[in-house]
């Protein structure tokens, strides 16, 4: 071993390995490399745009619903109703169902 830590034998063995041209390995391997990034940003934008899509769909049967929901509540609750038009009866509604929404797909 030299003063490097390195193996002699070793040092020169990679020394005498035959190398391939450095232009056309780099470059191929550039271009593989991009092809590959390029192709995961085709995916990842065509993803959030189908995402978007579904969600611009199905926004108006969401609402249409909540509001069912909500008129049906006050209706039946009336002190309900009250509570929920405060914001902070606004928030403990929403934390509510995301509890409810993250039991329910655990």
């Amino acid at each position: 071993m030299n003063d490097a830590g390195l193996d002699p034998d070793l040092l020169r063995l990679f020394a005498e390995a035959p190398t391939p041209p450095e232009g056309t390995f780099v470059a191929a391997t550039i271009a593989k490399l991009e092809s590959a990034r390029r192709a995961r940003l085709i995916r990842r934008l065509a993803g959030t745009i189908v995402i978007l899509v579904v969600a611009a769909i199905v926004a108006p049967y969401v609402a249409q619903q909540t509001l069912i929901a909500m008129d049906w509540l006050t209706d039946h609750l009336p002190e309900t109703g009250a509570a929920l038009a405060s914001p902070i009866g606004c928030v403990c509604a929403a934390l509510i169902a995301w509890r409810i929404a993250r039991r329910q797909f655990n």
